[in-house]
């Protein structure tokens, strides 16, 4: 008995969209039971003791689960690196810049292996947009663009992940730069987040007197600097 062609090609041709629609329904899941409220500095003081207790007792399991719901929320297009990166260094100390970074890297392949299984090069053909502006620089150089979108938060992490499947850039490629690219953002984050523990566990020292010694300024000092980049950036692109 011969199968049905049409039959096969209908599943095949779906099952292609299969894991970029789980991701999305993760992804509209998020919003509609607002799973954000958990992703709070309020939360975190809230719970912090507890977790950290739970941590100490049940490292391996904590990290585990530390890297499976980072892993996730960064495949599902969610906007929680910084929250996320922090509450690695609250609970794991510095070793959460590999945590952090695994996580970021790992979830960023996974959502652009299913856009690029699921598109392809349709999309790329398509010179309108944003698509457009992506296209130029990719075919360029697809490292050293994908590298700076990742050190100069342009645009969002979601949509460098899916422009980078869009236009095809190798998945060696993909994997190094953003990892190399994320890693000075995520070792600032960490090294504030240790400071910022501090903050929510001691309610007596003063406030100003925390943020001016060194471990909690020099991070503070970083983020600021990084915050600047894009502006810098613009700045050093402007045409004569």
């Amino acid at each position: 008995m011969q199968s049905n062609p049409v039959k096969k090609n209908f599943f095949k041709s779906i099952s292609r969209y299969i894991f970029l629609i789980i991701l999305l329904l993760a992804f509209l899941s998020f919003f509609y039971f607002h799973l954000y409220d958990y992703l709070t500095i309020t939360t975190l003081k809230h719970y912090q003791s507890a977790a950290l207790q739970w941590t100490n007792y049940h490292y391996t399991l904590a990290v585990s689960l530390y890297i499976l719901i980072f892993v996730l929320l960064i495949a599902a297009a969610i906007p929680c690196a910084t929250f996320m990166t922090l509450v690695g260094s609250l609970l794991f100390s510095t070793i959460a810049i590999l945590y952090a970074e695994f996580s970021i890297t790992f979830g960023g392949m996974i959502l652009f292996l299913a856009v690029r299984t699921a598109i392809g090069t349709r999309l790329a053909t398509r010179n309108t947009g944003w698509i457009k502006k992506f296209e130029a620089g990719f075919q360029q150089d697809a490292f050293s663009y994908l590298l700076t979108l990742r050190l100069v938060p342009i645009f969002p992490c979601w949509i460098s992940n899916i422009g980078a499947a869009i236009l095809n850039v190798p998945l060696k490629t993909f994997i190094l730069a953003t990892a190399f690219g994320v890693l000075p953002s995520t070792m600032i984050y960490v090294l504030a987040g240790r400071s910022f523990d501090k903050i929510l566990m001691d309610e007596k020292t003063p406030l100003l007197s925390i943020i001016f010694t060194p471990s909690v300024l020099l991070p503070l000092l970083g983020l600021a600097i990084l915050s600047m980049m894009p502006v810098i950036y613009k700045v050093i692109k402007k045409p004569d």
